[in-house]
């Protein structure tokens, strides 16, 4: 016995079953409004989306990695943001650091705090923006990031951000940036080749 109420034959070939479903006002005029902006059927624009959502399950994907990807793939355009390969970048950053260390790090600071004023958006304190992070953490190019805070004092531990010392002493500085964003400072800060460590109030 199907939930539907009836059932109708198209063309023949292809059988389409009827369902009832309950939305939500705002929810009816959005997909109403969206259905005549792509100018479809109400009926074709949800069989369109449940199709999707289907799809993805089927292939594992999950609709909440979807929706942190969608999240990620914002943050990394207000921030500018591009993929670079590690051993590129560390040669870059080697390079420029030997050559105009103090311009540099200052590149990185600012840029830091540009990148922190936009994850502020979507995370309005530190302890929410390490469960975003943390959220992110299989998308971004590190091999760990790990935060403990308690009254408000954070440890940060993040490693794999490239290999060599100048690329710790940069994203140190970027860290540095996006901490003062939030309006905290960095008490105690260790770097080393691919580990940046700090202590935060």
């Amino acid at each position: 016995m199907f939930p539907w109420k009836d059932i109708i034959d198209i063309d023949d070939c292809e059988t389409v079953a009827r369902l009832n479903i309950s939305l939500t006002n705002d929810m009816a005029k959005r997909i109403t409004e969206e259905a005549d902006r792509r100018g479809k059927t109400i009926s074709s624009l949800i069989t369109e989306a449940t199709n999707h959502f289907i799809e993805m399950h089927e292939r594992g994907i999950d609709i909440d990695e979807v929706e942190d990807l969608l999240m990620f793939t914002e943050l990394m355009a207000s921030a500018r943001s591009v993929p670079v390969p590690f051993r590129l970048l560390d040669g870059i950053l080697a390079t420029a650091v030997r050559d105009s260390r103090d311009k540099i790090l200052r590149l990185f600071y600012e840029s830091g705090k540009v990148f922190g004023s936009a994850i502020r958006s979507y995370a309005r304190n530190i302890d929410v923006a390490s469960k975003l992070v943390s959220r992110f953490k299989k998308r971004l190019p590190l091999d760990d990031f790990h935060v403990v805070g308690e009254n408000g004092r954070w440890e940060i531990t993040i490693s794999g951000a490239g290999y060599g010392k100048s690329s710790s002493e940069c994203l140190a500085e970027g860290l540095r940036g996006v901490i003062e964003a939030y309006g905290m400072t960095i008490k105690s800060l260790e770097v080393m080749d691919g580990l940046v460590k700090a202590t935060i109030e």
